[in-house]
């Protein structure tokens, strides 16, 4: 196995630092080289797992023709092997000496810390409920300072795009993939709440409402039935400032919202009226998003990786948050349509939904007490690249001025002379010539990568 390891690991490496179709794919063919090989059940059938792990993100970035061709040829190896070795339906008894125990399904019997409402229990001890406070007294209370999470009750009067039923729900859904039929979304069809369920199939918004209520297994669907898949789909829906408008525009939310809700002054004093990089904002920071999910999808324990606050307004469906502050106080609740939650820089935070759809808008916010932290992860990522989100030389430039617009608007006074140097004085060369050779359009949703139609 000596070759099979050393092949292993340069392709886990070109994968890792290269990712392409090809480098996937080619890591897909070494597992199942590997799997092929081994005479031990229980490494065999892991191998073919990464195996076909690795293929499906490879046929998320093929790009091209030979790129497909490449996979499909390689996809269809994989599914031979995997019948003649019956990887599927093993028939070994797992009593068997050196057999792999027959794979089940999680045990969702009692847990430490069982929830009975929630379709998959989550290791996380019994907190104290989520503060909730009505738009009319949030202003003399604490959560003013927002340093805390908190639910707002009340702030979501006049919006059209709360619905009270499941009915009402997918009838919205579906208007906006009317309005929108060729907006790509994020979607996770093997649900979001394990860490190694994080890559998206990109697929078009009516293509992921149609697929959006699916069980995992259902014949008609486009993805695949994997066993090890926990319950429950979810979409993630970008949403750029002309979307965002045109949900104003159309009173889905109400133009005049609560201070709180109010996150977009500095960013017009910013970008101005270049488009074209305040889109490219939006879009590669995920800025602003329409999340809809299914009963039992959800997010596992993370938190923001640009330190800013953010707001998420429940539209329709009833969804279980867990939230921590950095020092560990916990707090915990069921929001249900028109509740609005709310939580500071640094809080980590998990979430399951209870009904389906559950369907949630949020958007980011940038205020006093976090705007110094949100500068920092900015400048740094054009400056070093540390979040990968691939920005602009454009949007770079841009973002010089944003920091003396944030100073000005939420600390009074201009930034001090040696805070946040122009990126280009900080960055390598190589950067430099890697941003100034990406356009603003470029984004992953603008079909360079694989898109399910």
């Amino acid at each position: 196995m000596g070759r099979v390891d050393e092949s292993l690991r340069a392709f886990e490496a070109a994968s890792r630092f290269t990712p392409s179709a090809q480098s996937f794919v080619n890591l897909g063919v070494c597992y199942m080289r590997a799997a092929s090989g081994s005479r031990n059940r229980q490494r065999k059938v892991e191998m073919y797992r990464k195996s076909k792990e690795a293929m499906m993100r490879g046929r998320e970035l093929a790009t091209s023709a030979q790129d497909h061709k490449l996979h499909d040829e390689n996809w269809k190896a994989l599914e031979t092997n995997l019948e003649i070795e019956r990887i599927e339906e093993d028939d070994v008894d797992p009593r068997q000496c050196g057999a792999s125990p027959r794979w089940e399904p999680p045990a969702v019997g009692p847990t430490p810390h069982q929830r009975d409402f929630l379709v998959h229990q989550r290791d996380a001890p019994v907190a104290r409920p989520l503060p909730r406070v009505s738009v009319e007294d949030v202003d003399g209370s604490r959560f003013a300072e927002r340093r805390e999470a908190f639910v707002l009750v009340g702030a979501t009067r006049g919006w059209g795009a709360v619905k009270n039923t499941s009915a009402e729900a997918w009838a919205w859904l579906r208007s906006l993939a009317a309005r929108w039929p060729r907006a790509v979304t994020d979607f996770y069809p093997y649900n979001m709440l394990t860490k190694d369920r994080q890559a998206p199939f990109l697929t078009r918004l009516p293509r992921a409402v149609e697929e959006l209520g699916k069980l995992n297994g259902d014949r008609s669907s486009t993805f695949r039935y994997d066993r090890r898949a926990l319950e429950g789909r979810y979409m993630h829906l970008q949403l750029t400032p002309e979307s965002w408008a045109e949900l104003e525009a159309r009173a889905d939310m109400v133009r005049e919202r609560h201070r709180h809700l109010e996150n977009d002054g500095w960013v017009d004093e910013c970008f101005g009226d270049d488009e074209v990089v305040r889109r490219e904002y939006h879009l590669k920071t995920h800025w602003k998003i329409v999340l809809a999910g299914a009963r039992g999808a959800g997010m596992f324990n993370h938190s923001d990786s640009l330190q800013t606050s953010s707001w998420h307004a429940h539209l329709a469906g009833r969804k279980w948050w867990y939230v921590c502050d950095a020092g560990g106080a916990c707090f915990e609740g069921i929001l249900e349509p028109g509740d609005i939650l709310y939580y500071g820089r640094g809080w980590s935070h998990e979430t399951q939904n209870l009904e389906t759809p559950t369907i949630t808008i949020t958007d980011t916010v940038v205020h006093e007490r976090n705007f110094a932290a949100v500068a920092d992860k900015l400048h740094s990522e054009c400056a070093r690249q540390v979040l990968d989100f691939r920005f602009s030389a454009a949007l770079c430039d841009a973002l010089d001025l944003c920091y003396n617009a944030m100073h000005l608007r939420f600390a009074g006074t201009p930034k001090p002379p040696r805070a946040w140097p122009p990126w280009r004085l900080v960055a390598g060369a190589a950067l430099v010539e890697q941003r100034e050779a990406t356009s603003p359009a470029d984004n992953n949703y603008d079909g360079r990568n694989y898109i399910t139609e």
